[in-house]
């Protein structure tokens, strides 16, 4: 069997086994899997985590704010590339470092690799943005999130920069197999390791969406991370064992399925979330994502050195794989048009519409270009090189700048700030590439008419329209300088976004029907104060309980609810009450004569105000109350967990055994009240009759429920709470109420 149809067969597999598991979870292990998760990534490496910042939004401003920086040294370097293909000569100067740019091959994969790893910062950081948004408006580990965006940095940066010019100065034998090493090294092996971080952090993170809904966007960047690490490891393993299949098909996953994937998981975020409108087709969507994970993208075509039968397949795919794309572009056109007002008066979503618009037109023109290179006759090779960077600086770009305007805001709660110039970037980067590509198309037909003709000098023909598209281009590293000041600007404005309850809400339509609910569990269920409520008609189950039908049409989320009849809920409550091992803590903080305050600052052991699962659960231990599993103390920090963000912090804690005492002591006023006027009583009555007071006191010793005559009302406030309930059931009035309302209710029995 040939290696590509053990290796696809192995793709399809990983990726249907992550659908299935994040569609059902992984049922009893999911609740330790994820607590060792939140472990590994809250503590691990230990110290290093500690220094960035857990704060909502913090980890996709990081990634943002990365992927800019690297937009604009990719922006500038392919500039440069232009003009390099315009006067050849003009970088010699660089070769002082040890880089050659005789043919400018060098200065193009340079340019390349920098433009993909802005495009993967600034894509991962608006997923991150998208799926956060869809659980508790953060993500599992914002500190993880920060922490690994500075380590792929920095990993990046030695591999790209550091170790080429290194090498330059030092002698080494076969110093272009090592160099080519260490590289797959890095961004193959250091770099998965890296992802598999931020794939756990964003499956935590989903995990903790609201009961009954899903996110399309979701969708697309976890089958984006799963695909990006099987590819590194399929083109390790292929590298290794000399399989140019596998490493062929690995380099199609990584430059095919998961830039388009990215690109999609941030479309279908801010497009629907600007227009406040459903996706247009939930069938299309569904159809696009399948057939987009099961044909080969017409983008970043290699030679295929396989047989006939392979070369037709591989054919079919490419012709195929124009589907995919033409659906989900036209799926999220039609969603933008049902409210393009809006989608004009935000740059975010202007540029994420204007990218789905021309991304066919690259796919066309990817798709013939391809087709040459895929067959092995390479006529339009440097055609097809053009094509794939200019969709990457074009189509890419406006995905980019549409994270920045777009996703940047939402991470850190502000407004985005100067939209005159962030719609003046977009039109950039738009007017810029298209224009830039058809230029150099134009001179890249043009050199090859005249080179096969030999009347005259190919390159003297075609270096006029070079030297007009590095002109047209320069509006791209223009549009990215904007892009960052707009970015700045945003970061430190005083203007925030309106939210509801701390999170801004995707639902459009409420429907409800008869039954009971609460302010609170609306909210909680991400209604807002724009969200249309429609009460419906219930229906009956053959259970006969209410259904409450939720219709959440953005992202056609669908949700069912089964509300308990009002007083089935106040039955249940009562019977359960608080959480045991709750009852013990507050037992405990009693008897050592601790308080709240000391208790939390004694287990938060890092110090950051909040205490998490792990923390929570060994202070439970330390404190005699029980060595609880992680699955229960889930439990108990959701019950203590007001705002849902997965800690524990010192006024939930303190609100919560608040209530615990409430029910089950008296109050701390009702108990000064009582032993101030039982001392009155004691006093007065030893000084006027003491011998009848030891008389009363030794009957009440020996039976205290007993009363032989109307007991006065100092008596009855003497008395313990189950004792007066035992003397109301006697006397046959009300047994509810707090100590006070069952002593009026027996002195006027």
């Amino acid at each position: 069997m040939e290696p590509v149809f053990i290796s696809a067969t192995l793709v399809l597999v990983s990726l249907i086994a992550t659908s299935y598991f994040i569609t059902n979870g992984l049922g009893t292990m999911g609740d330790p899997l994820r607590q060792f998760s939140l472990f590994l990534m809250n503590k691990a490496p230990v110290g290093l985590v500690d220094l960035f910042s857990d704060k909502p939004g913090s980890g996709s401003r990081t990634w943002i704010k990365f992927g800019s920086g690297w937009f604009l040294l990719a922006s500038i370097s392919g500039f440069l590339g232009i003009w390099h293909k315009y006067d050849p000569t003009a970088l010699d100067s660089l070769a002082s470092i040890g880089w050659s740019y005789d043919d400018g091959s060098a200065l193009q994969d340079f340019t390349l690799a920098t433009l993909k790893i802005a495009f993967i910062y600034l894509m991962v950081g608006g997923g991150m943005v998208a799926v956060s948004r869809s659980a508790n408006n953060r993500l599992a580990s914002e500190a993880n999130a920060s922490m690994v965006a500075v380590i792929y940095t920095a990993v990046t940066v030695l591999s790209l920069i550091l170790i080429p010019i290194i090498f330059s100065f030092i002698t080494v034998s076969d110093e272009a197999g090592k160099l080519e090493f260490i590289s797959i090294l890095v961004n193959y092996g250091v770099a998965s390791m890296l992802f598999t971080a931020v794939l756990i952090n964003v499956l935590s993170t989903y995990s903790m969406r609201r009961e009954g809904t899903s996110s399309v966007s979701a969708w697309f960047f976890i089958m984006a991370l799963v695909t990006k690490l099987v590819a590194s490891t399929f083109f390790i393993f292929g590298e290794f064992l000399d399989s140019t299949q596998t490493v062929w098909m690995a380099e199609q996953m990584l430059n095919g399925w998961v830039p388009l994937a990215l690109m999609f998981a941030v479309a279908y975020h801010i497009i629907p979330y600007n227009t406040q409108k459903p996706i247009w087709s939930h069938s299309l969507l569904t159809a696009g994502m399948i057939l987009l994970f099961v044909t080969v993208p017409p983008f970043f075509i290699g030679e295929v050195n396989a047989g006939e039968f392979l070369q037709n397949i591989g054919a079919l795919l490419l012709t195929f794989s124009l589907i995919p794309i033409l659906a989900n572009c036209f799926n999220l056109l039609a969603t933008a048009s049902s409210n393009s007002s809006a989608i004009l008066k935000n740059p975010g979503a202007l540029s994420a519409t204007l990218a789905m618009f021309i991304l066919p037109l690259f796919a066309v023109g990817g798709y013939f270009t391809s087709m040459d290179t895929f067959t092995g006759t390479d006529k339009l090779a440097d055609l097809a090189t053009m094509v794939d960077s200019s969709f990457m600086f074009t189509v890419g770009g406006l995905m980019m700048v549409s994270t920045i305007f777009a996703s940047y805001p939402l991470a850190s709660g502000n407004q985005l700030e100067d939209s005159s110039r962030a719609n003046l970037a977009v039109w950039f980067v738009l007017f810029g590439g298209v224009s830039s590509i058809i230029t150099m198309l134009i001179g890249g037909f043009t050199e090859i008419a005249v080179g096969d003709s030999g009347v005259e000098d190919a390159v003297a023909s075609s270096s006029g329209f070079y030297l007009t598209a590095s002109a047209l281009f320069y509006l791209v590293p223009i549009a990215s300088i904007m892009s960052i000041l707009v970015l700045i600007r945003t970061g430190n404005s005083p203007n925030k976004i309106e939210e509801i309850g701390q999170e801004i809400t995707d639902i459009d339509v409420y429907v409800l029907g008869q039954g009971t609910t609460t302010i609170q569990q609306l909210l909680g269920r991400g209604v807002g104060v724009t969200t249309q409520i429609i009460v419906g008609e219930s229906e009956e189950t053959d259970g006969g309980s209410t259904i409450i039908g939720v219709n959440a049409e953005l992202h056609n989320d669908e949700i069912t609810e089964f509300p308990e009849e009002e007083s089935v809920e106040e039955e249940v409550g009562e019977k359960e009450g608080p959480a045991k091992e709750l009852v013990m803590l507050l037992d405990y903080l009693k008897s050592n004569d601790k308080t709240v305050f000391d208790f939390f600052r004694s287990i938060d052991l890092d110090s950051s105000g909040e205490i998490d699962c792990f923390e929570f659960q060994q202070a439970l231990k330390n404190s005699n109350v029980g060595d609880f599993p992680p699955w229960e103390i889930d439990g108990l920090v959701a019950a203590i967990d007001l705002d849902g963000d997965g800690r524990i912090n010192l006024p939930e804690l303190d609100i919560a055994l608040a209530k615990i005492a409430a029910q089950i002591y008296p109050s701390e006023s009702e108990e000064s009240e009582e032993s101030e006027e039982s001392e009155e009583s004691e006093e007065s009555e030893e000084s006027e009759e003491p011998g009848v007071e030891e008389t009363v006191e030794e009957e009440a010793d020996e039976n205290p429920t007993e009363v032989t005559s109307a007991p006065s009302e100092s008596e009855l406030k003497k008395m313990k709470k189950a004792e007066l309930i035992e003397m109301a059931k006697s006397l046959g009035v009300s047994t509810s109420g707090t100590k006070n309302d069952l002593i009026e209710a027996i002195l006027a029995a």
